[in-house]
């Protein structure tokens, strides 16, 4: 099969399982109208356009080309899509509902879904219903699962990471720190998955060297993780890191300067339809810095 045809057939078919239109895959990207010459075979995007295209529908630029990439849908596909939603929005609670829902209906699970699904209880456990110590067992042992995907570790690691700091175990914290700055410096992204667990775990390091007060590096760390999302083109967690960079700057910053990213983060968080955290910035804008 041509590349051509084969690009047009696999974008159209992964448009239409997720149920979205072609103005909704070409908002934010680029013209409906190249969306359509793409799906007629009639023009071939750059790698800058196919890139966010992928993103958006979340497969990696592969899915189009290889005949070998397999078109199955995989079992809990929608679950994962609303899922990163509610973890990116820390909505545990509907994250717990909808776990729920998931866990009585699943069977025949891949084992790599199966650890996925370990993992959203593990989030549910320690966000949700205070089991903290029971959240990071369940997660160790995960951990060291045999079969585990680095992918997988790598998510897993993070989370647990994230674990230890709110439970103050600072030397399993920083033990687990040192591995996966390791991890995520030497990996190579080829996969959105991969490029998203790179910027959480960078925008996660910048937000503890905040909370540690060292103001310096966290700034260094936010904006080089800013500049990461930039080069890839990617709003992953990026109005989170403009709010962090707001934060961190606030004490000493311009206040034209902490005002801009400020605003910044809410335009982003409007554009992800998280209105409860534009709002809170909003409100903060206008109590704390219009004041000044």
């Amino acid at each position: 099969m041509k590349l051509g045809i084969l690009l047009a057939s696999r974008l159209k078919e992964r448009r239409k399982a997720l149920k979205m239109s072609q103005k909704e895959l070409a908002e934010g990207i680029c013209k409906q109208g190249q969306i359509s010459r793409i799906e007629n075979g009639e023009y071939t995007p750059g790698s800058e356009l196919l890139y966010a295209l992928s993103r958006k529908l979340r497969v990696s630029m592969d899915y189009f080309f290889d005949e070998q990439v397999q078109d199955e849908k995989n079992e809990l596909e929608n679950f994962r899509l609303v899922a990163e939603n509610f973890i990116s929005q820390r909505d545990y609670s509907s994250l717990k509902y909808l776990y729920n829902l998931e866990s009585k209906s699943s069977s025949h699970l891949s084992l790599s879904d199966k650890m996925y699904l370990e993992w959203i209880q593990t989030l549910v456990l320690f966000y949700c219903d205070n089991n903290k110590l029971e959240a990071v067992s369940k997660l160790e042992k995960l951990i060291k699962e045999k079969n585990i995907s680095e992918i997988n570790y790598l998510r897993f690691s993070n989370t647990l990471f994230n674990f230890y700091y709110d439970i103050d175990d600072l030397n399993q914290f920083n033990e687990i720190r040192d591995n996966l700055e390791k991890r995520v410096n030497n990996l190579i992204i080829h996969t959105i998955e991969e490029l998203e667990l790179s910027i959480k775990f960078n925008y996660n390091i910048s937000r503890y060297l905040w909370l540690q007060n060292n103001v310096e590096d966290a700034l260094n760390k936010i904006s080089e993780t800013i500049r990461i999302c930039k080069r890839y083109r990617s709003n992953y967690l990026l109005a989170d890191l403009y709010l962090l960079l707001g934060n961190a700057s606030a004490s000493f910053g311009n206040i034209d300067e902490v005002r801009d990213y400020y605003t910044k983060a809410k335009f982003l968080y409007n554009l992800d339809g998280n209105q409860e955290m534009s709002l809170k910035v909003e409100h903060y804008i206008a109590e704390k810095l219009m004041s000044n």
